[in-house]
């Protein structure tokens, strides 16, 4: 018993820690990625393609990694590989200046990130139920390392320029290669070697979970919700930045949609898995509606401080549903794979579509971009509440 607990406890560390490095990078780049572009000289139309291409990319990617991860169970393994890649990508922007061969790093960069997140996640769903992981208080010390990324990186960017973006980056990579070696090795549980005695994983399979419709209703209901922020991603520093702030003030604008999220995470996570998914996708799409249209008025600095708490809905429950759908409706051998079409669907090809769109739209008209995020997201709602009426609970291999 006192072995099993600190295998637990050991599962929860060091996976927390795991989640910590990879979302310590993702805030250093979500907010300030674009302003190392355009200090670049990039346009905001070469700046959304750059952004974008990763993502389309992914919709062939992540997908070919999930189902190998699938097929191979030992989740750990293919992680260090993909952090490994990534950061040697990294180290490639150094001196780099040109469109093209930015845009070819960042596609090469994006082959290696597409599937680490989702690898992550159904690491995480696995550890829920063979490691007894507290899933909210794993997923929120990302959420806190977000936001020191966001804190940290606009102090930093202030006092040494938009230049020290990209050396961010690449210590934070650094730190996912040397978190993804502390990660436990597979003990022959669960979802974490879930596919080794399934065999591989065939065509067949794969089209059976595409051709149900409660899957579809899913993955565009999430994924438009989840793409909706794309605008919010690309360009939302820039036009802080074109408004006055300072990168510091930019920043704690990010954390503080990233801290409401860590209070629903940590105090709510676990009390909302008794909800149906499809009800908390709803609830955070129609959040989500609001939270948009209320940025596109641009309200000014005390009105983004409010709409930014509605991160916690717009992402945070979402999020949190998606992944509850997941362990919930999917079965174990198929839960990379759902992860992977998950991230193929909402931050592929949806994400890649508003994030492409984004840049003209940017230049066109600055906040007007959220009314049309506000749109996509109004869209997601009726696929959320399709999804809420059709779905029973049951495992899709059952219906």
């Amino acid at each position: 018993m006192t072995d099993t607990r600190h295998a637990d406890e050991m599962f929860q560390k060091r996976l927390s820690l795991f989640y910590s490095a990879i979302f310590l990078s993702v805030g250093c780049y979500l907010p300030y990625f674009p302003l190392w572009l355009s200090f670049k000289g990039l346009d905001p139309q070469k700046v959304g393609i750059i952004l974008a291409v990763p993502m389309i990319i992914r919709i062939v990617f992540a997908p070919l990694i999930s189902i190998w991860a699938d097929q191979r169970g030992d989740y750990r393994y293919i992680l260090i590989i993909l952090g490994s890649g990534s950061f040697a990508a990294l180290l490639f922007f150094l001196g780099v200046d040109d469109f093209y061969p930015l845009l070819l790093i960042a596609g090469f960069n994006a082959i290696f990130w597409s599937a680490i997140i989702p690898l992550t996640e159904t690491f995480a769903l696995a550890g829920q139920r063979d490691h007894h992981l507290n899933y909210g208080q794993a997923r929120a010390w990302g959420s806190a390392s977000f936001v020191v990324a966001n804190l940290a990186g606009g102090v930093i960017i202030d006092r040494y320029g938009p230049s020290s973006v990209l050396y961010l980056l690449i210590s934070s990579g650094a730190l996912i290669v040397i978190s993804a070696l502390l990660l436990p090795r597979p003990q022959g549980k669960g979802r974490l070697r879930a596919a080794v005695s399934e065999g591989r994983f065939s065509r067949t399979e794969i089209k059976a979970l595409l051709n149900k419709s409660v899957f579809w209703l899913f993955l565009v209901a999430a994924g438009l919700t989840l793409a909706s922020h794309a605008f919010y991603y690309g360009f939302s520093a820039l036009h802080w930045a074109s408004r006055g702030m300072s990168s510091w003030t930019i920043g704690c604008l990010w954390a503080l949609g990233v801290i409401a999220e860590i209070i629903l995470f940590v105090f709510f996570a676990n009390k909302l898995r008794r909800y149906n998914p499809a009800k908390l996708i709803l609830i955070g799409s129609l959040i989500g509606v609001v939270r948009w249209v209320g940025m596109g008025i641009d309200p000014g600095l005390s009105g983004m401080v409010i709409l930014q708490t509605l991160h916690a809905f717009s992402f945070g429950l979402v999020h949190l549903g998606a992944m509850y759908f997941i362990s919930t409706a999917v079965s174990e051998k198929r839960a990379a794979t759902a992860q992977g079409l998950l991230a193929t669907t909402g931050a592929g090809v949806f994400m890649g579509s508003m994030v492409l769109i984004s840049g003209p739209l940017y230049e066109w008209g600055q906040s007007w971009g959220y009314f049309v995020m506000a749109f996509v997201i109004l869209i997601a709602c009726g696929f959320a509440l399709s999804l809420l009426k059709l779905w029973d609970g049951r495992v899709l291999d059952e219906i």
